[in-house]
């Protein structure tokens, strides 16, 4: 039980205490540090336990849809149904775009510098490869220009965009501040995800080519 808090403390995978512990430091010393995990690994706890260490800090969580942010609270729920999140403030990275575009073309006043306004001690970019995409990356960096004194924790399993030149996000984001690095292969042989299965399937189609052959032969039109 945490104490003055009737309820018990979110615990982590050895895997995940690790990364979290490394990761708070880096950001008590550097403002910043990323976590690649492989998928599937519960990397939103690292992020869900920075929250619960502290309750009175408001939190910044931006991700590339409410179906990921649903979608890590429901399986955080089925484990703590009494997990506080009345500091955390959620957005998508196309709602700062939208922000962003609003304030440029004069329509809003300050819908990026009022989310600024919130004074984030923390912010989480979750999946942040994503914010290198162009249409997102120039809005997630108007804001954590607009947030200088907030810390920031990245979340991904890859921090490398493939198809954009191949991009270091943690490089370009973190200044390569990686707290904790952790390969797909790494995972399965630590026995933290499962091995892969491989299926393979054989398909009768001669049948279904002479059908197909015999419809053609018996076409009249010469095309």
């Amino acid at each position: 039980m945490r104490e003055g808090v009737n309820r018990v403390a979110l615990c982590l995978f050895e895997h995940n205490e690790k990364a979290y512990h490394a990761a708070v430091r880096m950001m008590d010393q550097y403002g910043k540090a990323a976590i690649v995990h492989p998928t599937g690994t519960g990397k939103s706890y690292i992020a869900f336990k920075l929250i619960e260490d502290n309750p009175e800090k408001v939190v910044i969580w931006l991700s590339p849809s409410e179906y990921i942010f649903k979608t890590q609270l429901e399986s955080l729920k089925r484990n703590d149904s009494d997990f506080p999140l009345a500091n955390v403030h959620f957005y998508t990275y196309a709602k700062l775009m939208c922000c962003t575009q609003a304030q440029l073309m004069c329509c809003t006043e300050g819908q990026l510098a009022e989310i600024a306004g919130l004074q984030p001690s923390y912010i989480i970019l979750d999946e942040f490869h994503r914010a290198g995409a162009e249409c997102w990356g120039e809005s997630t960096v108007a804001l954590l220009k607009l947030c200088p004194e907030a810390k920031l924790l990245g979340l991904t399993a890859t921090n490398i965009r493939y198809l954009d030149n191949n991009r270091d996000m943690a490089e370009e984001l973190f200044d390569s501040r990686v707290a904790s690095d952790m390969t797909l292969g790494e995972a399965v042989v630590r026995g933290i995800l499962p091995a892969p299965k491989y299926v393979t399937t054989v398909y009768q189609y001669q049948k279904t080519l002479a059908k197909y052959q015999a419809r053609v032969d018996n076409l009249r039109a010469p095309g």
